[in-house]
């Protein structure tokens, strides 16, 4: 394809909403979850790339828009062996080993990770083959979400550390709805440098779009992937935000109020419940350790409930939920 219907094309696309129907003639359809050659085209069109570096190369999708752009490129990918010439076999995973040098002058880097946790998508074994029997266990696919976020998020830095200062880090994720469960990849993505602007791509001609599900459900079909755009600022510093997922008892927590613990023991105990066992409930936790008089507090707490309507004053020292 040529350079000048390339930019045509990626010039009615002004906002943040990017919606490519035709994935273009670039890398193999055939390829599960390989996304179109239009979304890495408008961010070296919109950057102004000359350098392109990308991990996760895949079917090679990248490099065919960068041959037809003029652009120079440099992938990698797990595959032992990748589909283009200009994709090189590594594993982002092992630090022993030194990423190409055209990350480190590249403009631009570009990351479309495997979304782990997606169990009928394969990609050792499948979609290459895996030589030595042991690169599925390297494959960010086959990991549960938190491994395989921890990978993505290693991955994410390793290409950072080697990008130039001014260059920007596109990294192409997906919300993710598997066995009842919903996890968002951009909520838990690691952001080095400057969150320079997130885009919403739009989703089109996908597996799980064309199947039927079955019984009622209050989730919507996902039909949208999300790209950070992460710039560089300086050549030394390396300043991220690492989500970390905190999980803790409302009784224990310092922001929790006796409003918040007093309501959520009646509502926990259930049905009618004494001043006793919401005693109970609530004795070993921090929030009554912090205060002498905790059970004064605690039937304090419970009228000014009953006086706003939030439970009910069912009998002598009973409470329940209104």
């Amino acid at each position: 394809m040529r350079k000048e219907e390339i930019e045509m094309e990626l010039a009615k696309h002004t906002d943040t909403i990017l919606s490519f129907p035709n994935r273009g003639p670039w890398g193999d359809s055939r390829y599960r979850g390989n996304c179109s050659g239009w979304i890495p085209a408008y961010f070296i069109n919109k950057y102004h790339a000359k350098r392109v570096a990308e991990v996760f190369a895949g079917s090679g999708t990248t490099y065919d828009v960068c041959r037809d752009m003029g652009v120079r490129y440099v992938g990698i990918d797990l595959n032992p062996n990748p589909p283009r010439d200009g994709i090189l076999s590594m594993d982002i995973l092992d630090d022993a080993m030194e990423l190409p040098d055209g990350f480190y002058d590249a403009d631009m880097v570009f990351l479309h990770p495997p979304y782990p946790s997606i169990h009928n998508v394969r990609y050792a074994g499948n979609m290459w083959q895996d030589t030595d029997g042991t690169r599925i266990l390297r494959d960010i696919q086959e990991m549960n979400f938190e491994d395989g976020m921890k990978a993505v998020n290693h991955a994410v830095l390793r290409a950072y550390n080697a990008m130039p200062a001014g260059s920007y880090e596109v990294c192409l994720v997906g919300e993710i709805r598997a066995k009842g469960e919903y996890r968002s990849m951009m909520q838990n993505l690691a952001i080095p440098g400057i969150l320079h602007q997130t885009f919403i791509k739009l989703q089109h001609n996908t597996v799980s779009g064309r199947r039927t599900y079955s019984g009622s459900s209050d989730f919507a079909l996902t039909g949208h992937e999300m790209i950070a755009v992460i710039k560089k600022p300086s050549g030394y510093e390396l300043a991220f935000v690492m989500p970390k997922r905190y999980s803790m008892d409302i009784r224990d927590s310092q922001m929790a109020t006796w409003k918040d613990v007093v309501m959520a023991a009646v509502r926990n105990l259930g049905g009618a419940s004494n001043n006793e066992e919401i005693y109970a409930a609530l004795e070993h936790h921090a929030k009554a350790a912090a205060n002498v008089n905790w059970k004064a507090k605690i039937r304090q707490t419970l009228q000014k409930l009953a006086q706003s309507g939030l439970i009910t004053h069912v009998g002598t020292g009973q409470w329940a939920a209104a």
